[in-house]
């Protein structure tokens, strides 16, 4: 992408003032020193794509116990599934990957 990210283009996509500052406040990490706006939101838009098929999986996983087991199995796998979304959605930021995704898909 040739086009810089600024924060402007950010607030125009649905980011928040809490959003942004959480990205700055990742930019100046040691480690991401030579990142700007636009390297970590194609990033975000990536893990976007990989939060998507990781839900995808375990719903499938669910729908392939509904379909062969019994219930008392289908109930041990509501934990399994619950927590499983819940650490896919910290873990890959869905919320902030969810709006580069569609950052991304403006700016082409």
């Amino acid at each position: 992408m040739k086009k810089e990210i600024s924060e402007k283009n950010l607030r125009d996509y649905g980011f928040t003032e809490k959003n942004i500052s959480r990205l700055k406040e990742i930019l100046s990490r040691e480690e991401n020193q030579n990142q700007s706006f636009t390297t970590l939101i194609v990033d975000l838009s990536k893990r976007f794509y990989a939060g998507v098929i990781c839900i995808l999986l375990l719903l499938a996983l669910f729908l392939f116990a509904f379909v062969f087991y019994p219930a008392s199995v289908i109930l041990s796998y509501i934990p399994v599934i619950v927590f499983g979304v819940i650490a896919i959605y910290y873990l890959i930021p869905l919320n902030l990957s969810w709006k580069a995704y569609r950052l991304m898909k403006g700016l082409k």
